[in-house]
């Protein structure tokens, strides 16, 4: 008898070992599957930010063109990006139009200057050496391209950079004069005058393309903050106590659609959303670790998320409030992409509230940032069980007045959870 219980003790570990051993054969059978999804996403992604390039240098031509972002400011998305040898042709051209485009206009400054006709300015420009440009593409060597559209990127942002400093220059009246001596002159009419000004540039729509083409924080680009121990300025300012909604003030509704077409409300809860998550990022961490749908947004892209899972983007139309990822999971980040369809330009108030860390970008720009550092009474509200801000969609923490365009508007927000329960809330009012 003894002697079967050893034989019977050791037969039991053989089978779990046994057990174990196939377990792990299947577990590295499967991830091995997954891992080209994978590889391919990380290509889908790299693409993706070299496009995103590309786009931001074709909205850099039409600013210097005309002042109006026009098309090249639209929404635009493309689940199979470019190769990158097909976007350094597409960089080429407009990096071309661009040198020719500033050449115009220094042609016109210099005849204004000289009192000569501007074929002479040309001329003499001509004369002055072009920077060198980056040589083109080489079959068969994608990071190389990349280097390159890289290259001719930030040479449309110093060309876009140089037309605003000329533009504010003029605005702070201070500008060439015609005779060729400096002075001060003012403005006609509240107007820019002079070289420099062509017809239908807008100073402010330039400025604001400024603005939002090399400074405004967007995913692809990076996030910075001030993370020093007991420094939150990188938080945005928290309502200490929820606002109540009046009853009957409010008329509720979910969707995507602000006007004809949409819910009839002044109470739009944004409920439906592209998912994913979770990634693996220790709470506090995830504030600057930017995640692969940080740097891009590809809904074909897969990733490996928190534990080795694989991760694709899942399509959610929550009915529930708030938000709440469907994998939901501690120490670990969430991202979401939606389009919002606008009737008309317009103001709209944002009302945001998460547990833990959100940041909320609006057309690529950074509208949002809300820490869990100072949200202890915004957490003590909504977790007490005789309130009624899920019946007002109003688990709300803070509000910001934002400016949607006419038409599509891309909405992206990074959700960063620690430990407990997590969700996201995006409420629009009028």
């Amino acid at each position: 008898m003894r002697g079967q219980r050893r034989r019977y003790r050791f037969l039991s570990l053989s089978l779990v070992a046994h057990a174990a051993l196939l377990g792990m054969l299947y577990l590295g059978g499967y991830r091995s599957r997954e891992q080209p999804l994978v590889d391919a996403g990380q290509r889908l992604m790299e693409r993706a930010r070299l496009e995103q390039r590309v786009r931001d240098m074709a909205r850099i031509k039409s600013q210097l063109e005309s002042g109006a972002a026009g098309k090249d400011d639209e929404v635009r998305f493309s689940a199979q990006p470019g190769t990158p040898e097909e976007l350094l042709k597409e960089a080429t051209a407009l990096s071309r139009r661009i040198d020719e485009i500033e050449r115009d206009a220094s042609a016109e400054r210099l005849a204004k200057l000289l009192r000569i006709p501007k074929q002479k300015a040309l001329e003499k420009l001509a004369q002055t050496p072009r920077p060198e440009q980056p040589a083109g593409a080489e079959p068969g060597k994608p990071a190389d391209a990349a280097a390159k559209i890289e290259q001719l990127e930030a040479k449309a942002r110093d060309a876009l950079a140089r037309r605003g400093r000329q533009l504010a220059q003029q605005q702070d009246g201070t500008r060439v004069a015609a005779s060729g001596s400096r002075g001060q002159v003012g403005q006609a009419g509240g107007r820019p005058t002079g070289p420099g000004s062509p017809g239908g540039l807008s100073m402010s729509s330039m400025l604001r393309t400024l603005d939002t083409l090399i400074n405004a924080d967007r995913p692809g680009r990076g996030i910075e903050g001030n993370l020093v121990a007991g420094n939150h300025d990188d938080v945005d300012r928290t309502i200490v106590r929820i606002p109540e909604v009046p009853a009957g003030a409010r008329v509720k509704g979910m969707g995507r659609i602000i006007g004809p077409g949409g819910p009839y409300a002044d109470r739009v809860y944004v409920n439906r959303w592209y998912l994913i998550g979770p990634f693996d990022r220790k709470h506090g961490g995830a504030w600057l670790a930017p995640d692969p749908p940080e740097q891009a947004v590809v809904l074909d892209a897969a990733y490996r998320g928190k534990d080795g899972r694989l991760l694709k983007w899942e399509y959610l139309n929550s009915a529930s409030y708030p938000l709440v990822p469907p994998q939901p999971a501690e120490e670990a980040v969430y991202y979401g992409y939606t389009e919002l369809m606008v009737d008309k330009e317009q103001d709209l108030t944002i009302w945001v509230g998460a547990r833990d860390d959100a940041q909320l970008w609006l057309n690529d720009r950074l509208v949002w940032r809300g820490r869990h550092v100072a949200k202890g009474p915004f957490y003590r509200e909504v977790s007490g069980t005789d309130n009624l801000h899920a019946r007002d969609y109003n688990f709300s923490e803070g509000k910001r007045v934002v400016h949607f365009r006419q038409g599509r508007n891309k909405l992206f927000f990074k959700l960063s959870n620690g430990v407990g329960s997590v969700f996201f809330s995006l409420v629009l009012t009028k």
